[in-house]
């Protein structure tokens, strides 16, 4: 007979109803109806075979509770390891102190701002030399060419002209003749004027001479100043083309410096990554035998739950309604 067969049978017997309630949890009794002058209880119990698990149950329950906090001593949090402290001071170093290549980069663009010229000056210049002729200026021949064609008019004036004079003044039988003397007058005019054209001439010959010279330097001072001047500018844009280049690539390898940090970190995350999975593990395990009490304790509570073996009493007094 169950618990509903009984609660059936006791109505049926008192006329109406006899329990209150049934029992709600182990060691509850059963609670008679109010009224009709009778009353019923019924004790549950644990057998006797189950009492020594009973009294382990609740002396481990006791135990665990008195049990101060435990906390877990070992570490929980991997540490930042080489490779993130490597990557942290390349980064650290490259903000703070820069990059060689990008200084450089900073102050040639700052230097160009500063003097206006961004393009590289022609190195040639604008004007040059081309180099002199030695045998330009004074011409140290020319005075004893002068003398030398002087002294051969002057020469042949007293070899060939005086003494034609003299010979037709002793012919005419007189010195003093005015027409003897003329002559000889004009002849010496004539060697004057010789004398002097001829000096004249030879130097204005050499005065066209020199001005031949100095012009021809100026034109060769022009075509060496326009050979510089396209030499030179075709180097300075090269140089700027280059510059160019270079101020663009600085960036590129001014930043391998952050690549190589990243690629650092990223090694440091994985090993970083392991040691964190390794501390859980261990964490977990700790966790678990911390536990262990708690989950045999329960086992043994299920029995309890299930009521396994459980024996019930009832005790019935009075009568009525």
């Amino acid at each position: 007979m169950n618990i509903d067969d009984l609660h059936e049978q006791i109505n049926a017997e008192f006329g109406g109803p006899a329990m209150g309630a049934l029992p709600a949890f182990v060691g509850d009794v059963i609670r008679p109806h109010k009224g009709g002058g009778s009353s019923s209880s019924t004790t549950q119990s644990i057998p006797e075979e189950l009492k020594p698990l009973a009294t382990a149950y609740s002396n481990k329950a006791m135990d665990l509770a008195n049990q101060g906090y435990q906390g877990y001593g070992g570490q929980q949090v991997a540490s930042p390891n080489w490779y993130q402290n490597a990557a942290t001071d390349i980064i650290k170093n490259r903000v703070m102190y820069g990059d060689p290549l990008m200084d450089q980069a900073n102050s040639t663009m700052q230097n160009a701002l500063a003097s206006g010229n961004a393009a590289t000056a022609n190195p040639a210049g604008y004007a040059s030399n081309g180099g002199a002729n030695q045998y330009a200026g004074s011409n140290p021949y020319l005075q004893q060419n002068i003398d030398a064609a002087m002294g051969d008019i002057t020469r042949n004036y007293n070899d060939a002209v005086a003494p034609g004079l003299t010979t037709q003044m002793v012919s005419s039988g007189s010195f003093g003749n005015t027409g003897a003397q003329a002559s000889t007058q004009n002849a010496l005019n004539d060697l004057t004027k010789n004398l002097g054209n001829t000096a004249s001439g030879m130097r204005m010959q050499d005065y066209t001479t020199q001005q031949g010279l100095a012009e021809s330097q100026i034109n060769r001072n022009m075509q060496t100043s326009q050979f510089n001047s396209s030499m030179g500018n075709d180097y300075a844009s090269r140089n700027d083309q280059m510059k160019g280049q270079m101020l663009n690539l600085a960036p590129t390898y001014g930043n391998q410096a952050f690549t190589n940090a990243a690629q650092l970190t990223n090694a440091g995350n994985a090993y970083q990554d392991n040691q964190q999975q390794q501390l859980d593990a261990l964490y977990q395990n700790w966790t678990d035998q911390q536990n262990d009490p708690y989950k045999k304790l329960a086992a043994m509570s299920g029995v309890f739950g299930s009521g396994l073996g459980n024996t019930a009493t009832t005790k019935q007094s009075g009568g009525g309604k």
